[in-house]
């Protein structure tokens, strides 16, 4: 754990513009982190501007600020804080890194514990279940003023990185904050249907891709599924619509580890991993990724073929390494 708190409240007091940005292909501590700082920072009088590479999840658009956020390359003003939210590097900026790793201030916050500690300034906790739980301490800390669209923000931030409470990075300091977000007039219920219930036509479309070409591996204690940028398209799925795929492959009954392949083109594979008792930030790690014990994921620029050999490799050596 790497704390600049004190210094970042400070920054923060004495700062009067902010750029927020959350990582490429977020997900929804990602997006709730970002829209409830930024909700969260205006409400104390400053001036922000909240980024994304790509574009917010449909899914999470009924979150009020979601349609303000920009996915656009700016002119950057060196001179304006940075805030970098839920990104354990800056790679995962995507385009938008060199405009905020030029900023003279880099905050930051995050929860991963592959985390490169990039910032001028960082917090970062992988003991928390998700940077909302930090952005929430951190809020609170600056005298904000919790309100229902900051509290929405944070409880989908929470809920999303922790399936829900079923995960076990959900700790008892978890469920005080949801508590305490609870009592502004959230409606669980309706809050859990919009984000693992509810989806489009085009994702089980894509989903019906991933099933079908299942690969098991390892006397079935690895399953794999691959899908492509053509698949998305002709399943009319967005790139949001990827999340929670490879959750399909872990669950299977004997499934230790589960990957799925989303390959961009032909020199560009994204890889997620998930799993029921192997360290996937470690196996993330050593293929330049990162994320955690359980979620993990890496991007790799060669053919799919090669990757796909590659990753396998590494997979059934930490399996291997596991049983000792």
């Amino acid at each position: 754990m790497t704390e600049d708190r004190s210094k970042i409240i400070e920054t923060i007091k004495n700062s009067r513009k902010f750029y927020l940005i959350s990582h490429m292909q977020p997900d929804g501590d990602s997006i709730g982190s970002l829209l409830a700082m930024g909700e969260g920072l205006r409400s104390i009088g400053k001036e922000v501007k909240t980024f994304t590479p790509g574009s917010v999840p449909r899914k999470y658009n009924f979150l009020e600020g979601a349609d303000q956020v920009k996915h656009d390359l700016i002119d950057g003003d060196p001179t304006t804080t940075a805030i970098i939210l839920d990104s354990s590097d800056p790679e995962r900026l995507g385009l938008l890194k060199d405009v905020f790793m030029q900023c003279q201030i880099i905050i930051n916050i995050d929860h991963h514990v592959t985390n490169q500690l990039f910032g001028t300034f960082n917090l970062v906790s992988s003991s928390a279940s998700a940077t909302g739980e930090i952005v929430y301490e951190l809020l609170k800390d600056l005298g904000v003023k919790i309100n229902t669209t900051i509290a929405e923000a944070l409880y989908v931030a929470i809920s999303t990185d922790t399936g829900s409470f079923k995960y076990d990075n959900t700790t008892p300091a978890t469920h005080r904050i949801i508590a305490e977000l609870l009592t502004y007039g959230l409606s669980p219920g309706s809050l859990s249907q919009k984000m693992f219930d509810e989806r489009p036509l085009a994702f089980y479309l894509l989903l019906k891709e991933a099933i079908a070409g299942l690969e098991m591996y390892a006397n079935r204690r690895i399953a794999l599924m691959t899908l492509s940028r053509d698949m998305r398209k002709r399943c009319g799925a967005s790139p949001g619509d990827l999340e929670g795929i490879v959750n399909y492959s872990r669950n299977i009954e004997g499934v230790e580890l589960g990957i799925l392949f989303y390959v961009e083109n032909n020199q560009e594979v994204k890889v997620g991993f998930r799993s029921r008792s192997v360290d996937v930030s470690a196996l993330a790690g050593k293929l330049n990724g990162g994320g955690h014990a359980r979620a993990a994921g890496c991007r790799l620029y060669d053919d799919y073929e090669t990757v796909k050999n590659k990753v396998l490799t590494e997979a059934i050596k930490a399996l291997t390494d596991q049983a000792g």
